[in-house]
């Protein structure tokens, strides 16, 4: 195989290469890069979601708040991800948030996780914690309506025959402060009522997530008036918060540097699986969890086929840390490809450089599709490049949908500072030798934009 060939061949396509070995232990060793001690007192220190956007979202929608009860919404509004959710248990927590900034967000969970999980995470921004001891207490027939089970808190007995170490000392103290400010309670439905009212959230106009939600209001003949509100969820999410983007930057970089490490793995009669695998171990190596990984068109996870010598072939690798996504594509050339797919690479990339340097905001999706389009026809290309904009954060494709409608019928948005965007441009054509595809996250600013991985890879030569 001449490399010198196909090095000259992907210089003249235009496009910015990296040549890399094709043995995986000729590449440096990953590093953990992943939770620093300044990025964890970051994200301590103020919750995910960016409160200013929400209370604006909801003052336009007209709420007079929310009532969450998905993970992934907990999780933005409180930091705390419900660990009994990726178990099975749906609907293990709530989070609340009224409208108009005058109050703490609530949050509705199990004391016992309260003590065994929350409190080693050492949040210190306030939240209106209301622990219960299970999910169906019951009273007895001679109990008279209306009363709560009464509600005995769990923890590790301490045998005392060693001292009481730091970790122990510091839950018990987290769970007598939050059990000092508001009386435990025997059930969920008991502690979401008190959070409800206390939050005077049980009235008026307010967002719901899930059907838990919905449900716990019915049981209590509550008069307020739900609205389903992923869309208006979407919508505070899709501007994020300066905690948001520091973990956006940090996933996205250390995403594209496990993307480039699986790369180097690339060579003949080595499978899709095996790639997949190893950008799965590099991402979990420097410290993301890793999601997917397209590989030449094939998303299928029980799918799998054999690299060829002579190949070109996309990938698009995604993972995560903690919960924010990283989110990149790139071209593979093993040894030398195909005339179409050097020029295909050079289409691919021309295009993506001049979205690149028109985006700002106020720029509109549509907008940024025409872009990338006119730039390939005008440099005389055919090929059929997408150039499809999507916000990422804490789903890959994290955006408000048209007319209220899911996402999937995607809203024509005007980008706005403070977003992550990635403009997906994948070849959408075969009978060209391969797959082709670019993508990078970039943050949207006050007047322009600035890409938050490296971005000078274009095409990957092993």
């Amino acid at each position: 195989m001449k490399r010198r060939t196909v090095l000259q061949s992907a210089l003249a396509a235009g496009a910015a290469v990296v040549a890399l070995p094709g043995c995986a232990q000729e590449g440096r060793k990953a590093a953990f890069a992943g939770l620093d001690e300044e990025l964890l007192m970051a994200v301590r220190s103020a919750p995910p979601m960016n409160l200013p956007r929400a209370y604006q979202v909801l003052e336009q929608e007209r709420l007079d708040g929310l009532v969450l009860a998905d993970p992934v919404n907990v999780y933005h509004l409180t930091g705390y991800w419900p660990q009994l959710a990726t178990m099975g248990y749906p609907a293990p927590a709530f989070a609340l948030l009224a409208a108009g900034g005058g109050q703490a967000p609530g949050l509705v969970m199990s004391q016992f996780l309260y003590y065994y999980v929350f409190a080693d995470a050492g949040f210190q921004y306030p939240l209106q914690t209301y622990l219960f001891t299970g999910w169906d207490a019951a009273l007895s027939a001679s109990d008279p309506p209306g009363k709560e089970p009464a509600a005995t808190p769990y923890v590790f007995a301490d045998l005392g025959q060693t001292p009481m170490g730091a970790m122990e000392k510091r839950r018990l103290a987290a769970l007598d402060q939050a059990t000092g400010k508001r009386k435990l309670s025997a059930d969920v439905q008991q502690a979401l009522l008190k959070a409800l009212k206390d939050m005077g959230l049980h009235k008026g106009a307010v967002g719901i997530d899930h059907p838990a939600a919905a449900m716990a209001f019915e049981a209590a003949n509550l008069p307020a008036t739900l609205r389903y509100a992923e869309n208006i969820l979407r919508k505070i999410r899709v501007v994020k918060s300066p905690n948001e983007v520091k973990l956006m930057r940090r996933a996205a970089a250390l995403n594209a540097e496990a993307a480039l490490a699986a790369a180097k793995t690339a060579r003949e009669g080595a499978t899709y699986q095996e790639l997949r695998a190893e950008f799965f171990a590099q991402a979990a190596k420097l410290g993301n969890s890793p999601a997917f990984m397209s590989i030449d068109r094939m998303a299928s996870e029980v799918g799998n086929a054999a690299i060829r010598e002579g190949q070109g072939f996309f990938i698009d690798c995604v993972s995560h840390l903690l919960h924010y996504h990283g989110d990149y594509g790139r071209t593979i050339f093993v040894g030398e490809p195909a005339e179409p797919m050097k020029r295909a690479a050079k289409a691919m990339s021309l295009g993506w450089d001049a979205v690149r340097e028109r985006l700002k905001p106020g720029l509109r999706y549509s907008e940024i599709r025409t872009i990338g389009k006119e730039a390939v026809r005008k440099a005389g290309y055919k090929f059929d490049i997408a150039f499809n904009p999507h916000s990422v954060g804490l789903m890959h494709t994290d955006e408000p949908g048209r007319d209220g409608t899911p996402f999937l019928v995607k809203d024509d948005l005007a980008l706005e500072e403070s977003m992550i965007l990635s403009v997906d441009c994948p070849v959408r054509n075969t009978g060209i030798g391969g797959s082709a595809h670019l993508e990078d996250l970039t943050l949207i600013t006050k007047d322009g934009a600035k890409q938050i991985n490296d971005i000078g890879d274009r095409v990957i030569v092993v």
